[in-house]
């Protein structure tokens, strides 16, 4: 076997040759011995011929590794690999043998470890991630310590050596990395549940350092995302001015300055109210974050080199968890006045606090037949609020219908289920022969429906959150400059839910994209929207068939939505919607004053014959809803114009007299361009010559 030997201060003083007992060597000190070796049938090339899995009691305790080794054994023992457990020493650590002696493929061996750590949190992959010094101790080894050896659980030395020597074939392993490919995709293990309790097995064992704890004790809120990994709870911002030129900033070439560069970056990112995948999609982009480049290679006398993407998530996850620790004892700097002359309105602020809200309550809302629906409503809601300045407005379900891009009756119907929810309520009833719709506004408390299907909304703001012109920190999570970004974020969900493409392919094939986009990998994506794993699949199948995803890495491609819903043949949807709600609420002005003229006593209002015809020209300055409305000849007496009114001519009338192709036209051109199709933006000078009133329409 090849074996080394430890110095005191954990570097390699020695090493053996391959044929080496163990009787040979010093007994007081560690000894670790190599996982692989190299054969001419091999091609030369490193194989394991020994698969141990390392159960660390750092990474959850002893309770965690006891009951890791025992799932974990139990399935070595499923898969016909027999194993031999080994106590690592007074830590409490355990290592479980396996043999190879066909030699295993590098490749394979890491897989299993990287699998086995995601389904056994205190299990570390690191032997198994480098054929060349990938090592153990093996069962008498001294601890590195000093305290205690490795001793061999429950089993005789004669029959652990003919259990190795005996080994197990590599089908055998190959079977067992699919099972754990299987076991790590199971929906039962992508819970929000289980990746909390993942989350705390990972962290359990970890002490912050002197360093941070001397700060003092936490003054906001760590939870757990849906991937398991610490953040935050603070509403998303982007990365101030500071931030951002740090983040740039390549770091000297000394000792620890990459380090520190990386910390301080992060430390920014999780006040910011960062998650960890965010700062993953960060860490990607070399040529955006030079600061991270300790994440992404590491330094030797000739040079940089690349680490391995396992490297990379080891050093990432330990460095991101520090980070949330320190950011988490930050004192809370509340900047006394606004920024730069600037503050948010209030409308502005309620919008922020109501994306804050959705962020905190997570996928299962939303995931719903009416989830999609209910969220894009709630986030059309918070648009007009924070372009309208204020937190109370007018719910016109026919502007929120095409904000949304779906039909009136399904936004009416989210926007009922909202406020049951408790994410709204009414300040004011709709008066429809007024043609007002009810007022809303965010609602802070609600009572509970007797509804199976209810989810209680979130009302709190984040701790930790303050003013909307404070800071946590300087400026390292610089709020928000007015409503400039605020409104951009809310415009590019707008013009997303808008798009066409969603009324082929399904709402929620939406939300898998805007994961995607946000940064969830394709492992993740079922934590992150709470959809199945054979529903996500086919989601992905049909983004990718339209040109929405790349079909190799599963990732967001240049592909606009609107080029993807021209080739479903969507194209427009949004820009038809808009111009249909603009017809609606003319013609349903024009229908409440036929009614008031019916309503009204004879003497009081002019004969019918008297009105002017409903194909009448409208004249400037002429009142449009004086025209008689166009009615169905009579039942009975056949009489034009006596009988039902004939709603569908009455909205071909009002279509041709506000122009409805030149409003048409004109919304192609802006969803063309990517912006948000509003209806009461459009052809705004022709409404002024036509002398209406304004765009509120009855809810």
């Amino acid at each position: 076997m090849r074996a080394a030997v430890l110095d005191g201060a954990g570097g390699w003083s020695n090493s053996y040759p391959d044929a080496l007992k163990l009787g040979e060597v010093d007994a007081v000190r560690p000894v670790v011995m190599y996982l692989t070796c190299r054969r001419r049938r091999w091609g030369g090339q490193y194989r394991y011929v020994f698969v141990p899995f390392d159960l660390d009691a750092s990474r959850g305790g002893r309770d965690q590794v006891q009951a890791d080794a025992r799932a974990l054994a139990g399935l070595l023992a499923a898969h016909g690999i027999a194993c031999v457990p080994v106590r690592s020493g007074p830590s409490g650590g355990i290592h479980l043998w396996t043999a190879c002696p066909a030699g295993l493929a590098p490749e394979l061996a890491r897989t299993l470890g990287e699998l086995a750590e995601r389904l056994y949190p205190s299990v570390d992959p690191a032997p198994l991630t480098n054929p060349g010094s990938g090592a153990l101790r093996p069962p008498g080894a001294a601890h590195r310590s000093g305290h205690g050896h490795a001793e061999l659980d429950g089993i005789e030395a004669t029959a652990a050596v003919a259990i190795l020597r005996k080994g197990s074939r590599p089908a055998a392993f190959e079977r067992l990395a699919r099972t754990l490919e299987n076991l790590t995709g199971a929906p039962a293990l992508l819970g929000a549940r289980a990746a909390t309790a993942v989350s705390r097995a990972r962290h359990a064992g970890q002490q912050v350092p002197p360093s941070i704890a001397r700060r003092g004790p936490a003054v906001r809120d760590i939870v757990t995302d849906e991937d398991g990994h610490v953040r935050l709870r603070l509403p998303w911002r982007p990365l101030g001015s500071r931030a951002l030129a740090a983040l740039r900033r390549r770091p000297e070439e000394t000792p620890g300055a990459h380090q520190a560069a990386v910390h301080s970056v992060l430390v920014r990112c999780a006040l910011a109210g960062w998650t960890y995948q965010q700062a993953r999609t960060l860490v990607e982009d070399a040529a955006a974050s030079p600061a991270l480049e300790w994440l992404r290679s590491s330094g030797t006398a000739d040079g940089r080199y690349t680490l391995h993407e396992s490297e990379t998530e080891r050093r990432l996850t330990r460095r991101w968890w520090l980070a949330v620790q320190e950011a988490a004892r930050l004192p809370q700097r509340h900047r006394a006045g606004p920024r730069d002359g600037e503050e948010l309105s209030e409308g502005a602020a309620a919008a922020a606090d109501l994306l804050a809200r959705i962020e905190a309550a997570g996928p299962a809302p939303w995931h719903r037949p009416s989830g999609p629906a209910d969220l894009a409503v709630l986030r059309s809601v918070a648009y007009l609020m924070a372009i309208s300045g204020t937190a109370d407005i007018s719910a016109n379900v026919r502007r929120l219908a095409v904000l949304s891009g779906r039909s009136k009756s399904t936004a009416a119907l989210s926007l009922n289920r909202l406020e049951a929810d408790g994410w709204t309520t009414t300040t004011e009833q709709a008066i429809p022969g007024a043609c007002r719709a009810r007022r809303i506004a965010p609602a802070t408390g609600h009572t509970c429906p007797d509804d199976p299907h209810h989810i209680c909304a979130v009302h709190d703001k984040a701790p930790g959150q303050r003013d909307p012109a404070g800071s946590d920190r300087s400026d390292n999570a610089r709020p928000q400059r007015g409503q400039g970004d605020l409104i951009s974020y809310l415009q590019t969900m707008i013009v997303r839910q808008q798009s066409g493409v969603w009324h082929a392919l399904g709402h929620h094939a939406g939300r898998t994209l805007e994961a995607i986009e946000s940064g969830v990998r394709t492992r993740h994506l079922t934590r992150a929207t709470g959809y199945a794993p054979e529903t996500i699949t086919r989601h992905l199948e049909a983004l990718t068939a339209v040109g929405l995803l790349d079909p190799c890495s599963a990732q967001r491609t240049g592909c606009p939505l609107y080029e993807a819903a021209a080739q479903l043949g969507q194209a427009g949807r949004p820009a038809e919607l808009a111009v249909s709600a603009r017809v609606d609420e003319e013609c349903h002005r024009w229908w409440l004053a036929e009614q008031e003229w019916c309503a009204a006593p004879r003497g009081a209002k002019p004969r019918q014959a008297d009105r002017p015809d409903a194909r009448q020209t409208v004249l400037p300055g002429m009142d449009p809803y004086e025209r008689r409305y166009p009615r169905h000849p009579h039942h009975s007496t056949r009489r034009t114009g006596a009988g039902r009114a004939d709603h569908r001519t009455a909205w071909e009338i009002e279509a041709q007299r506000i122009g409805a192709a030149d409003l048409l036209a004109e919304a192609c051109e802006i969803e063309r361009r990517g912006d948000v199709v509003d209806p009461a933006q459009l052809g705004r000078s022709a409404d002024h010559q036509t002398g209406r009133a304004g765009d509120a329409a009855a809810a």
